[in-house]
C-alpha cells in the first residue's frame, strides 16, 4: 500500500480538470492542485510536499510555470513528475507531438528496469497513446498521438525509461537532480484510463510506481496465448522450479487435458485457486501464473512460511472458453452454475432453455467433465482455502456457508493490500475507481464452485469479480497483482490459524 506520508502538489493550469480528479480518486485527500498560472509556486511552497507533478496543458501558459523553483525542490530531495513538454522546453531539448496517423498503434519499449518501470521487463512494449479528440475510446485508429523528446542524452544523471515505437524518442526518462530527481512522461497523450482502451489503461501505473510503489508483483506477459500455448507457458515454469508439479487432472469436453499446478505437501492443508471457469475471463489465469512463480522463487514472501500449505492452482477451467471467448464451454454450459449444490433450484427463465444461454447451467447436475475435475479435486483435498476468480465489478461473493471470522480477516487483509495502488474504470463504462474489494455480496445459494466447496466443508470459499475480460494484455500487471495480493492474504489468513492450531489456540 501506498505511504501514508504521501503528499502530492500538482502544478497545472487546470486545476479542475479530469487528470487532478483521477489522482485524487488515487490518494484521497493528500492531492492539492495549484493554478501555477495564478499562484505563486516558490521552492517554500513546493517544499512542504513529498511530490510534485507539473502539467500544462496550454502551451500560452509555459512562461507562468516557475519551473526553476521546480529543479531546485528536486535539488534539495524532492520528487517531482512532469509532463514532457514542460520538462523539454527547460532543458532546451526537442519536443515532438506525433499523429500517427493509420500506421500503427504507437507504444514505448521498456528501456531500463528500476523501481518506476516495476512490472515489466526489459524490451516489453506498452502501448501509450491519445486519440486527437480525446475520446477515451479510440475507435478511430487514424487519429492517434503520441508525444516524445527526440534528442535525450543520457548520461551518469539521466537515463531514458521506455522509448516510442514510433520514432524512438522518450516517452519515459529520469534525471537525478541533486539529492531528489525528475520523472519526465507523457502524461497528455494517454486520455482517462477507459476501461478497454489500450494506449491509456496505464496512465496512472507508472506515476502510481513513481509516487507510491504501485506494482509489487505483477507481471507483464506480452501476448495473450491460446490454450496450448498457455500450458507450455506452465511447463516451462514447472521446469525450471523442481517444487513445482504440473499435474494432468483429465479431459475437458474439448478432449484436451486441464491441467494444474502443485506445490507443498499434500498432507499440509490445501489452498485451491482457479481461475477462467469461464473462459472469457482469462487475464486472472496469468495471475494465477504468476503466483506459482512467486511462491516457487520466495516461499517466505512477506515473512510467510508457504511451504505449510499445499497449493493446488488451476490457472484455466475452461480450455474451450479460454480459446474462444466465451462463457460456456465446448458443450454451451456455463460451468459455474453446473455445480452439484443448489443445481435443480437454479431457474432458468427463458422461452427454451438451451446450450449457449448466457447461464444455462446444463442437462443434469455436473454433467460437463470440467466441473467433474473440480469437484474430484475438492472432494480429495478438502481446501481450506477455494477461491475462484472471475472479471466483471470488483466485489467478493460468499457461499451460503462459510466462517465469518475467516472470511472478515481475509477480506480486511485484501482491502488493505490494495488501497490506493491503481486506478481503472468500473466495468460497463462506469465510473473511475481505486482498484479494490470493498464489496461483499449477500450469501449465495448457487450451483459454484465455491458453493460446492463450502458444501465440503471449506471454511474460507470465495469468488474474486474483478476488471478483466479486455481484448489484449495491457492490463496485465495490474490484474497479476491482483490476485497474487489476494491469494497471499488468504494464505497469511490460513497460516495464521495453522500457527494457532499448532500452539492450542481456539
Amino acid at each position: 500500500m501506498v505511504r501514508r506520508d504521501v503528499s502530492v502538489l500538482v502544478l497545472t493550469d487546470s486545476p479542475e480538470g479530469q487528470f487532478v480528479q483521477h489522482l485524487q480518486l488515487l490518494y484521497p485527500e493528500r492531492v492539492t492542485a495549484l493554478n501555477f498560472v495564478t499562484e505563486a509556486h516558490g521552492p517554500k511552497k513546493l517544499g512542504r510536499y513529498s511530490h510534485v507533478v507539473t502539467m500544462v496543458t496550454d502551451g500560452k501558459n509555459l512562461g507562468r510555470l516557475d519551473y526553476r523553483s521546480v529543479r531546485q525542490y528536486a535539488q534539495e530531495g524532492g520528487q517531482v513528475a512532469s509532463c514532457l513538454f514542460e520538462y523539454a522546453k527547460n532543458r532546451r531539448l526537442t519536443f515532438s507531438k506525433t499523429h500517427v496517423g493509420n500506421r500503427m498503434e504507437p507504444a514505448f519499449r521498456v528501456a531500463r528496469e528500476c523501481d518506476i518501470t516495476r512490472g515489466y521487463q526489459l524490451g516489453d512494449e506498452v502501448w501509450w497513446y491519445g486519440a486527437v479528440s480525446s475520446a477515451p475510446d479510440t475507435l478511430y485508429m487514424n487519429q492517434l498521438v503520441q508525444r516524445q523528446i527526440l534528442d535525450v542524452v543520457e548520461s551518469s544523471r539521466v537515463t531514458i525509461l521506455g522509448r516510442s515505437t514510433v520514432n524512438g524518442g522518450a516517452v519515459m526518462l529520469e534525471e537525478q537532480v541533486g539529492k531528489g530527481r525528475i520523472f519526465a512522461s507523457d502524461l497528455l497523450s494517454p486520455g482517462a484510463p477507459f476501461f478497454n482502451c489500450k494506449g491509456s489503461t496505464n496512465k496512472f501505473l507508472f506515476l502510481g510506481n513513481f509516487i507510491g510503489g504501485a506494482v509489487r508483483y505483477g507481471k507483464h506477459y506480452p501476448r495473450r496465448l491460446p490454450y496450448d500455448q498457455f500450458v507450455e507457458l506452465m511447463q516451462t515454469l514447472a521446469q525450471e522450479h523442481e517444487r513445482l508439479q504440473m499435474v494432468a487432472e483429465g479431459p475437458c469436453s474439448d478432449g484436451r487435458q486441464m491441467w494444474s499446478l502443485r506445490l507443498g505437501d499434500p498432507a499440509n492443508p490445501t489452498f485451491y485457486a482457479g481461475a477462467a471457469i469461464h473462459g472469457w475471463e482469462w487475464e486472472n489465469s496469468y495471475g494465477l501464473l504468476r503466483l506459482a512463480e512467486v511462491l516457487c522463487t520466495e516461499p517466505h514472501v512477506e515473512g510467510l512460511d508457504t511451504t505449510k500449505l499445499h497449493f493446488v492452482l488451476v490457472p484455466v477451467q475452461n480450455p474451450w472458453g479460454f480459446d474462444n471467448f466465451t462463457r460456456q464451454n465446448a458443450n454451451g454450459v456455463d460451468l459455474n452454475r453446473n455445480f452439484e449444490t443448489f443445481w435443480k433450484e437454479l431457474p432458468m427463465p427463458q422461452d427454451v432453455a438451451i446450450p449457449w444461454d448466457y447461464n444455462y447451467k446444463g442437462p443434469r447436475a455436473a454433467s460437463e467433465p470440467e466441473t467433474q475435475i473440480i469437484q474430484g479435486l475438492i472432494d480429495r483435498y478438502r481446501p481450506r482455502v477455494a477461491i475462484d476468480f472471475h472479471t466483471a465489478d470488483y466485489i467478493l461473493l460468499v457461499p451460503h456457508v462459510f466462517d465469518e471470522g475467516m472470511i472478515n480477516g481475509i477480506q480486511e487483509d485484501i482491502k488493505a493490500r490494495l488501497k490506493d495502488r491503481y486506478l481503472c474504470q468500473a466495468p460497463y463504462n462506469g465510473p473511475y475507481q481505486q482498484v479494490n474489494m470493498d464489496k461483499r455480496s449477500e450469501r449465495q445459494r448457487l450451483p459454484y464452485l465455491i458453493t460446492y466447496a463450502a458444501a465440503q466443508g471449506t471454511p474460507a470459499a470465495f469468488l474474486i469479480e474483478m476488471s478483466g475480460n479486455r481484448d489484449d494484455v495491457h492490463a496485465l500487471v495490474m490484474n497479476t497483482d491482483t490476485v497474487v495480493e489476494i491469494c497471499l492474504a488468504a494464505a497469511s489468513n490460513q497460516l495464521s490459524a495453522v500457527r494457532n492450531q499448532a500452539a492450542g489456540k481456539p
